[in-house]
């Protein structure tokens, strides 16, 4: 048996080393390691807990909302707090709008440059990749990162700013939403909706949506294999065989962590951001009940004292 040690890799925001143990010519077991420790964990020691409110979002640049949000869950299963239904909406909706950026980054920032490398100058799709998809100058992408920049506009208005908001809070948001807000947040919602139609799926997304099995959305692709971004993803995919690249024997689906609670009402759950004020109200009263844990603050945080 041979054993590799490959990296590190830097493209996902901080160093990785994957080793390798090889037999016959074939992998046998690979193992992902993080080594650069940067040590947040001893950062922590000795502050105030609602710091890490502040901290931890510092972890990633990229996905910082979920740095936060996962923080703010951690102060409030140690104070023993429930989130309130329009808390937990108001984070959905904030950490669903970074994941869905995310993916965008992923997609032509992280991954799709990969193929305008000269290794796949003799693919039949090589040139349209470096037109559409290389670094700076590939036009696909510098609409996305202009989209992008675009949908990150609603992070300004639901959380305050982007990167490392500070309007999560164990309770929800701190950021209420007002009515002509709501408006314009509707309009960057279809704003970016119309980028996905015309330029990512090319398609309606309903009908990307209403896939339902493999042999479906290959039958979707051949209807025009170059038109749009994802289906000439879809055809390099084919074209190279990536799918026999890494298979697992499990079928994993990933996904954003929101929450959701059963006992929500429908009308609990649309005032959401609207109401986000509630919540901070909420936040306070479950904040003067557990302010007395060990290292907890004397005082709720700015933020939290203002009244609705």
């Amino acid at each position: 048996m041979t054993r590799l040690l490959v990296g590190p890799f830097n493209r996902v925001e901080g160093d990785l080393e994957v080793t390798l143990d090889i037999a016959d010519g074939r992998v046998t077991s690979a193992r992902v390691n993080a080594p650069m420790y940067r040590g947040f964990e001893q950062i922590l020691r000795g502050k105030n807990p609602h710091d890490a409110l502040v901290y931890v979002p510092r972890i990633c640049g990229i996905c910082s909302v979920s740095q936060s949000v996962a923080s703010a869950r951690a102060l409030a299963d140690l104070g023993g707090l429930e989130m309130p239904p329009n808390g937990q909406h108001a984070t959905n909706v904030i950490l669903a709008t970074e994941n869905l950026a995310d993916h965008l980054t992923h997609f032509y920032l992280f991954f799709m440059p990969d193929f305008t490398r000269p290794v796949y100058a003799s693919r039949a799709w090589h040139a349209e990749a470096e037109r559409r998809f290389a670094p700076q100058t590939g036009e696909q992408t510098r609409a996305a990162i202009a989209a992008r920049q675009r949908w990150f506009t609603l992070l300004g208005t639901l959380a305050g700013k982007w990167p490392h908001t500070q309007s999560i809070e164990p309770g929800g948001s701190t950021r209420p939403i007002e009515a002509a807000e709501r408006v314009r947040l509707l309009s960057r919602v279809r704003e970016f909706r119309a980028f996905l139609e015309r330029q990512l799926f090319a398609a309606p997304l309903e009908q990307v949506s209403s896939i339902a099995s493999e042999a479906e959305l290959w039958a979707w692709h051949a209807q025009d294999p170059w038109r749009g971004d994802f289906r000439l993803f879809l055809s390099m995919v084919k074209d190279a065989a990536l799918e026999r690249l890494g298979p697992g024997p499990g079928r994993y689906l990933s996904y954003g962590a929101t929450r959701s609670r059963t006992a929500a009402s429908s009308s609990a759950a649309a005032c959401g951001m609207r109401s986000a004020r509630c919540c901070r109200v909420s936040t306070r009263r479950r904040y003067e009940r557990t302010r007395r844990m060990p290292g907890w603050p004397t005082a709720p945080p700015r933020a939290i004292r203002s009244t609705a």
